[in-house]
């Protein structure tokens, strides 16, 4: 057997076959791996090679990979607070939608910095009340008040047909119309 250590203090004792690699963390934990098969890179004996022989492709490593300090809240503060949201009607489909939010929608017929008002409101939940209205399918006297920011094109389709051994092939591209709103104002 040969022993050797990587920067990380990990121990790799490995077999001289080459079948199973044994991964001794600090901590004591043991895990066992199988080695990948040799590449071009390992035969060429560049530093890749060396690295990745020595280290096993599924390592376990002893510390998360996110080590990030959050501060403390301060008193009378809440981590998130629930905000008002409404399920909208909009371009053809439902959209959950909050105060605040940007959305993208099909194109609608309003120039940008304009006020819409959408009335097909199907759903809303007031989280101060904890009040929640179900619309038979819509709910009366509810209003989402939106401001279009833009209109835009989204990512283009490939749409391709074709008929096999008919010698038939078309490729065309498609980009949909869209408008971007943000959300400003939920009303009962």
């Amino acid at each position: 057997k040969v022993d050797t250590r990587d920067e990380r203090g990990v121990m790799a004792a490995s077999t001289m076959t080459g079948t199973k690699t044994i991964a001794r963390q600090a901590q004591g934990l043991a895990a066992t791996f199988r080695r990948s098969p040799p590449t071009k890179a390992f035969q060429r004996g560049t530093k890749l090679a060396r690295v990745s022989a020595r280290v096993p492709e599924r390592c376990v490593r002893s510390y998360s990979a996110a080590q990030v300090e959050v501060p403390p809240l301060e008193e009378g503060s809440v981590a998130y607070e629930k905000q008002d949201y409404a399920v909208v009607e909009l371009g053809g489909s439902q959209v959950i939608v909050e105060v605040g939010g940007v959305y993208d929608t099909n194109r609608l017929d309003a120039e940008p910095g304009s006020t819409i008002k959408l009335n097909r409101v199907l759903l809303v939940k007031n989280q101060g009340d904890n009040d929640l209205r179900l619309g038979k399918p819509y709910v009366e006297n509810a209003t989402v008040e939106a401001e279009v920011v833009q209109h835009k094109k989204a990512k283009k389709v490939v749409v391709f047909k074709m008929q096999p051994k008919k010698h038939t092939r078309s490729k065309v591209g498609h980009r949909q119309h869209q408008t971007t709103i943000k959300v400003t104002k939920i009303s009962v």
